[in-house]
This record gives C-alpha cells, structure tokens and sequence, in this order.
C-alpha cells in the first residue's frame, strides 16, 4: 500500500532545494527534475504550493504545467520563505511531551526525571484508553533536546539533576521594531520572525528595495558555519550534488553588496590559497576537529582582503591596474562621485579638468570586469600588467559591439 502524502518534511535539504530550483530558475516541470523519481518531484511540489501558495505560478509549456515561485519583493513586508522552516515533521510523542512539558514546567519550578515522569503518569496518561505510554528513555531525551534548544535549563542538585523552564523574552516596542527590521535584513532572521510570533497586533512598517528571499534558506548552513568560526574549527562541508563531503576551514562569511548572494571563505588545506563557496550551493555542514592555525589564517585573510574586489581570486598575485578615462569634471561630476563610491579602494586622480586616472590593486581583474564596461565610451587608455587580459577584455567588448551592431568588428575597431 502507497504511502499518503504529508506535506511535513524530515529532511529541510530537499525542500530547500526544490525551492531554490523554482524560485531562482523559474519555471519546471517535472521532467525537469532527473535526481529524483516522478513520485519525489510531485510531494515536493505539492508541499511548495501548500507553504507558498500565494506566490506559485503555474504555466502550460507543451505536454504539461510547468511552475515557478514569484516573490515582488516590493509587495511583502516579510519573508514568505519563512513558512518553509514551520514545515518540520513530528511524532505522536513530540507533540503530546511539548505541550505536557509546557503544562508541567511553569515559570520557577523545577523537577527531577522521575518526578516529570510521575506527573504524566498521574496528571495526563491517566485520561488515555489506549494503553499509551512514555518510557524513561524517551522522557530523557526530550529533555536534553529541550536543554540545548534552551526552553528548559539543567542544574544539579546533590545527586540528581532537575529541568526547569526559561524565562520567555520580553521585548520592549523600541526592540520589537528593531527584531521586526533585522529580521528580515540580517542573518538568521529566522530567529526574528518565531520571537514575533509571540506578539500580536504588530504593524509591519517595514518595505525593503533591495531584498534578498532565499538567504533564509540558508540559516542553518550560515548558523553552522558561524559557529565553526568562532569556534575555530574545521568542518566537512558537503555541496548540492555532490556525494563526498569536504573538509574545509572557513574563515569568514561575506555578502555580495552588489548581488545579495553570501559566501563562506576559507581553506581546504593547509598552504592552499583561500576559496569562495556560495552558501546556496551548501547542502550542509558539519562540525569538525579544532583548527590550530585558524588564528594564523585569519590573519592572512584580512591582508588579502585589501586587494579584493569580489567574492574570487583569479590570480593569486595582486595586479595593479590604471584606466584613463575621458570624463567631464564640471559636466560629469555624478560619474566622479560614482567612481568614489563604487570604486571599493581605488584611488581617483585628476589629470586635467577632463582626463582622470582611477588606479586600483586587485588580485581579481576578471571581477571587475561588469564595473569597467559601465564605462565604455569613456575609457582612454587601461594598463593591468597583464596583456592576456587585457585582450580578452576588448575581445569580450568586440563580441558585444558585433551583437547589436555591424558584423566583421575587430578589437583594432574599438
């Protein structure tokens, strides 16, 4: 007999990825989905449009419906991905402990196992006909789970050890609006939006422009590897697709202020240089031995750091780079002011009135790419060092030029 269908999941890394699929690259249809049997794709799908019901698109492509989650950023005033954590599956016994428990440990008091366990004996299993039972085991766990996810604490006393309940935060409006803020902008925002499930009536104020969803897909890969760095730990990083894990170091995470997307940077061994891994592209992360030279690595970092332009090294050495740029001080000064605040450490030199420098040190030259082609038109002269580079940059331009204007464009035509 087929298994009924649940739409609560164990396992958060497929839906994620599922998600991910239809959010990022629009829509799929089932065929589409290879990894996976028929029977995977349509629960999947069908747990997406339970939890996002509001956002899904379905269009007719040739022989069947193809589906795609569209979110306007500027019509929601919070995550709508955040459904996706409440999606959890739960046992018999997960859910008649959480809310014994919660009965059982009010505000100051604490109990031993055994008394718990004589509490639902007498106070709640007593009202059960069919013969159900919480063992000793069972109960243990529960409430070391409980422990570690801080609803209840642990203290000895003598030889026994009692549970009791933590305090439940109390937030004042000034750090409601604030949680209410973060929430959405900051990391592990998760965490914001179950602290403000416990209010009501909360007014959303909030609008945001540039609004990145999908991050909190990513919380506890994010979570998993903020704890490996402070910790000063490697992990085994292991990566959508793939099978084997990888041991990695990470040093720091970064976020793209020009995509949104974050990476996680570090080593994969010692006297390697330092890599980028996108966190949406993590499946998961698991803790690992202490890193002794984690300090040392840092250290590094934060010298190459200087020298970055984006989240990559395609070189390994740091190339200077000057571009001359005809640009118009008194006609032109928005494109000055731009240079200056989106030229990251660059430095901007006046030559004349009409002709400026901006010089850069980077190990990343193909990075900066998209930000030189805003200037085309304007640059009049562009020395890196590298003329490997270089002529593939004006071959790159050439390719463009050919595709909206007249065939047979060489780079000498540029």
């Amino acid at each position: 007999m087929a298994k009924s269908f649940n739409e609560l999941i164990k396992n958060f890394a497929v839906i994620r990825n599922y998600v991910r699929e239809f959010y990022v690259y629009g829509f799929k249809q089932r065929e589409d989905f290879t990894a996976k049997s028929g029977r995977s794709y349509d629960n999947e799908r069908r747990r997406i449009e339970s939890y996002l019901r509001e956002y899904v698109e379905v269009e007719q492509q040739g022989s069947g419906k193809a589906l795609r989650l569209f979110i306007d950023p500027s019509e929601v005033t919070e995550n709508p991905m955040f459904a996706v954590w409440q999606a959890k599956s739960f046992t018999k016994n997960d859910v008649f402990l959480h809310f014994v428990l919660m009965d059982i440990f009010q505000v100051g008091e604490a109990y031993s196992v055994n008394q718990v366990l004589a509490r639902i004996d007498a106070d709640y299993l007593v009202h059960f006909q069919d013969g159900f039972m919480v063992e000793a085991l069972t109960l243990r766990k529960k409430l070391a789970e409980y422990v570690t996810l801080a609803v209840l604490r642990r203290e000895t006393r003598g030889r026994e050890i009692y549970f009791s309940r933590v305090a439940s935060v109390a937030l004042p409006d000034r750090a409601l609006r604030a949680v209410q803020f973060f929430k959405e902008m900051a990391p592990l925002g998760v965490l914001g939006h179950y602290l403000l499930q416990q209010e009501r009536g909360l007014d959303a104020v909030f609008r945001y422009k540039h609004y990145f969803v999908m991050h909190t897909l990513e919380e506890q890969v994010c979570l998993d590897l903020l704890t490996a760095i402070r910790e000063e730990r490697w992990v085994a990083l292991t990566r959508f697709g793939r099978e084997r894990a990888m041991r990695f170091m990470p040093v720091k995470v970064l976020v793209s202020a020009q995509s949104g997307r974050r990476y996680v940077v570090g080593k994969s061994k010692q006297g390697q240089f330092f890599a980028f891994h996108r966190l949406d592209q993590i499946e998961r992360v698991e803790l690992a031995e202490i890193a002794t030279d984690f300090e040392l690595e840092k250290e590094h970092f934060d010298e190459v750091r200087k020298f970055m332009w984006s989240a990559g090294f395609d070189r390994r050495v740091v190339h200077t780079l000057r571009v001359t740029l005809a640009i118009d001080e008194i006609r032109e000064a928005y494109m000055l002011d731009r240079i200056r605040m989106e030229g990251r450490h660059g430095t901007l030199e006046r030559l004349t009135s009409k002709r400026f420098v901006f010089r850069i040190e980077t190990y990343d030259l193909n990075g900066m790419k998209p930000f030189l082609r805003t200037f085309v038109g304007r640059i009049v002269a562009l020395d890196s060092g590298d003329e490997a580079w270089e002529r593939q940059f004006f071959a790159e331009l050439a390719d463009m030029y050919r595709l909206y204007f007249e065939e047979g464009t060489t780079v000498g035509d540029i």
